[in-house]
């Protein structure tokens, strides 16, 4: 029979036996990844770029600070982004430096940026024109490693650039190394 002595006896042995299990952790290097494991990459910077279509063809180049996050059920990634729009034809240069944010979830994505539109000799006498715009936009995404979106443009200068669409539709791709071996990744501490 136990006694409440003896029972107190069992019941300190037992703690200190599963404390002393549970203390036991391993490093990542050690460890064999579980398939369910959640983690965050270590941000890097990537190259980004694109292609895409408003009233005529541009492509875009730049870079994304650029971070995956790995989910048993897919992917998600974030980052943002520095880049540069050229549109080209045949009257003029139009430049379109900007700024922003990117978020996709699995196939969805979102992104915002800011532009600095410079629309190079745009009339006769070769004068330049310059406009701000925000462009919100959504669609879908191979886990954030390609993205095809649609974006709608907002001028928010005085002066706006009515030689390019408000509409527009890119299909961007952001190059982190980071997706071809996602185990081997530095994480995110």
């Amino acid at each position: 029979m136990l006694t409440g002595k003896t029972f107190g006896v069992m019941a300190a042995f037992l703690s200190l036996i599963a404390g002393a299990v549970s203390a036991q952790t391993t490093s990542h290097a050690d460890s064999v990844d579980s398939p369910f494991e959640r983690f965050w990459t270590q941000p890097r910077t990537v190259p980004k770029f694109g292609v895409g279509v408003q009233d005529r063809a541009f492509f875009e180049v730049g870079l994304q600070y650029h971070s995956i996050y790995r989910h048993p059920l897919g992917l998600a990634s974030q980052g943002g982004y520095i880049t540069i729009d050229v549109f080209l034809d045949n009257k003029n240069l139009l430049l379109g430096p900007k700024a922003g944010y990117e978020v996709t979830v699995g196939i969805f994505g979102i992104a915002a940026d800011i532009t600095y539109f410079i629309d190079q000799n745009y009339n006769e006498a070769g004068e330049n024109r310059r406009s701000w715009v925000f462009t919100p936009k959504a669609g879908l995404t191979i886990f954030g490693f390609a993205d095809l979106f649609y974006g709608y443009q907002i001028p928010i200068s005085d002066q706006e650039i009515t030689s390019i669409y408000r509409n527009r539709f890119s299909l961007v791709f952001n190059l982190n190394r980071d997706y071809f071996n996602l185990q081997e990744a530095p994480r995110r501490r």
